[in-house]
């Protein structure tokens, strides 16, 4: 199955490399996205933005916030990003990602032009809910990493940044009470709110927002011992890409969109059907 019959075309932001980092902040809100595709003509690709890139140039300039903001992207973007062609298969794609690492990847069509992109979201929601025989803990990331409840959006990023992670589940008395994840960092610079403290050169003081102001509590939960398809069906119905494991009414870890694509794949006994007629991935383990 070739990516085209799933990627998001056109794609969501395509913008010029002098646009303010504080304008792409903004965009990046609206669609609800986390990467934006540069390019100067509107034809060629000439780099690649991410939230990540914005979040690590804020922790940078925290103390010249409202200076960082209007800085152009050309100076945090991505200039070299991996891109992939309309005509690729997704397994291919799948195995670059995992391969680079990467969330993200442009798509040209056969003349090199900006086609669309694709995400982590669209091979996820390949995934049928069919049950699986494989259980949840056997591909979720643990121990869980999260922060108290007192910590502030410093301490957030620090932890994003050092542990190359976009969701920080956040923890009150040894249970679960809320997450924050690298959208709701983007939604918080994009708001009023923000605007109104740089407004008053208080800048410098943003990054010391206690989590919970922008935090949402009560993250969806799944048990270790369920099967992987009702992960799946919990996060297609609430358009989310993750869910907090619980055992025993205490968060142990998470489980991702990206787990499902790097982990699945290295277990024993499961393979994949690609069903193309009907655009989905079915997964099972067919021996134990």
């Amino acid at each position: 199955m070739q990516v085209a019959s799933i990627a998001r075309h056109p794609p969501s932001i395509v913008l010029n490399s002098s646009v303010k980092i504080s304008e792409a902040i903004r965009m990046l809100s609206a669609k609800n996205v986390r990467h934006a595709i540069i390019s100067n003509d509107g034809i060629r690709v000439d780099g690649v933005i991410s939230a990540k890139n914005i979040i690590k140039y804020i922790r940078k300039n925290y103390q010249q916030i409202s200076k960082a903001f209007e800085s152009p992207i050309e100076q945090i973007m991505n200039r070299n990003p991996i891109v992939a062609r309309i005509t690729d298969e997704i397994p291919d794609l799948i195995h670059l990602m995992i391969k680079n690492d990467i969330g993200f990847l442009p798509l040209l069509d056969e003349e090199s032009r900006i086609w669309g992109s694709l995400s982590e979201r669209h091979l996820f929601k390949l995934f049928s809910d069919y049950p699986t025989f494989i259980r949840v803990s056997e591909i979720m990331s643990k121990p869980l990493i999260g922060l108290d409840i007192k910590a502030t959006l410093m301490d957030v990023i620090n932890l994003m940044i050092y542990e190359n992670i976009r969701r920080v589940p956040l923890i009150s008395n040894n249970e679960l009470w809320g997450i924050i994840t690298i959208k709701d960092l983007i939604k918080f610079f994009s708001s009023s709110y923000v605007e109104n403290i740089i407004s008053q050169e208080l800048s410098s003081y943003i990054l010391y927002t206690n989590v919970c102001k922008i935090a949402k509590q009560n993250p969806k939960t799944i048990n270790p011992e369920a099967d992987l398809s009702i992960a799946v069906k919990i996060m297609k119905e609430n358009d989310i890409g993750s869910l907090i494991v619980v055992s025993e009414d205490k968060p142990i870890g998470i489980i991702t969109e990206r787990d499902f694509l790097t982990k699945i794949p290295n277990l024993s006994g499961v393979e994949f059907i690609m069903d193309s007629e009907k655009k989905r991935v079915i997964i099972g383990r067919v021996h134990f």
